[in-house]
């Protein structure tokens, strides 16, 4: 069994955007954006699940999904805005409707709510309009405006903000200090395999789609895990980096499953047989079709995780529960999650 200190950990992190993450390929007359209703479901019933297993989760959230109207998300929108080279990154050119009700795919102050009332679940950031930190057009300057932004929001909902997942994973490692300095305490950094590097958008993509996509079920066995004492950097920000991504089912490869499920489950009994930390994301978008086979992959891990919870015990913990375990708190001591 692992050292009771520092014990096998599964967290779970879900980039949550809806639209947001996805203005730049998906217009409204795509599939994908009429499957987004779906996605607001999918929320709903993973809360209900973690619930029922008693897994905690981090809800790495898009600034502008706190918002129930449009009044509100303008209240708290940033003055000092990037202008991308890429205009086509530019959020804030979104028409976006009244209210929740009428703009659904834009606001979720509703679901906001929901995660955050609900037992071990952590609402983190997903930045406040979806900041690319590695494309053109943007600056150090723009940056910490938008964090403000995502945690000024946040406050309007009674929510601090200390775990940060950057968009599209463009972790630039030179806006640490802005990270810190707006109250942020932990990052998911990238996936330690190839593929996964941060980078702007664009160029050798399908190279490196192919990449991901292999990595999925016959990549590096068992996936990348993260050692405890790796976790805390010398500036003081905690980085708990991916471990794998919770691809959503396609049926052209199911008879993959098979493969897919084993190297998860290798990664989880890696984690749990040696104190290291398995780190498993995904955004509640990817179960809005094919939501049983989706949820029944996903069962299948928290089986797992519950077997070595027993055997192994190993914990399921948030990003700040991880943050908390291994940096300083303001009074000195290392914090310890209930």
């Amino acid at each position: 069994m692992s050292t009771p200190d520092r014990p096998g950990a599964l967290v779970i992190s879900l980039d949550f955007e809806l639209h947001w993450g996805m203005r730049d390929h998906v217009a409204p007359d795509d599939a994908l954006y009429r499957r987004l209703p779906e996605a607001r479901r999918a929320v709903r019933d993973l809360v209900t699940l973690f619930g029922a297993r008693n897994i905690r989760a981090t809800w790495a959230t898009v600034g502008f999904l706190f918002a129930s109207s449009r009044r509100e998300l303008e209240a708290h929108a940033p003055t000092l805005r990037p202008i991308y080279a890429r205009p086509e990154l530019n959020p804030y050119v979104e028409a976006i409707g009244p209210d929740e009700a009428d703009d659904p795919e834009h606001l979720a102050g509703s679901l906001v709510d929901l995660i955050g009332a609900s037992a071990g679940q952590e609402i983190g950031s997903h930045t406040f309009s979806h900041y690319y930190c590695l494309e053109p057009g943007q600056s150090e300057a723009t940056f910490r405006a938008d964090l403000a932004a995502a945690q000024s929001i946040a406050r309007g909902r009674g929510l601090e903000l200390t775990s940060l997942v950057l968009p599209r994973n463009q972790w630039n490692p030179a806006y640490t200090d802005a990270v810190l300095a707006l109250g942020f305490r932990c990052i998911r950094g990238p996936q330690r395999t190839r593929g996964h590097e941060a980078r702007p958008s664009g160029g050798r993509n399908a190279l490196r789609r192919g990449a991901r996509l292999a990595d999925t079920y016959v990549g590096v066995s068992p996936p990348p895990t993260t050692q405890w004492d790796e976790v805390l950097s010398p500036s003081g920000l905690c980085d708990v980096p991916a471990s794998a991504f919770l691809r959503p089912f396609n049926p052209a490869r199911r008879l993959l499953e098979p493969l897919r499920r084993a190297r998860l489950r290798s990664g989880l009994r890696q984690a749990a047989r040696h104190g290291r930390i398995f780190h498993l994301w995904w955004h509640p978008h990817n179960f809005s079709q094919h939501l049983s086979e989706n949820v029944a992959l996903l069962e299948q891990v928290l089986d797992e995780f519950d077997r070595l919870a027993t055997s192994e015990g190993m914990q399921s913990l948030t990003m700040a529960d991880v943050a908390s375990r291994v940096a300083p708190t303001p009074s000195g001591r290392t914090g310890d999650p209930g």
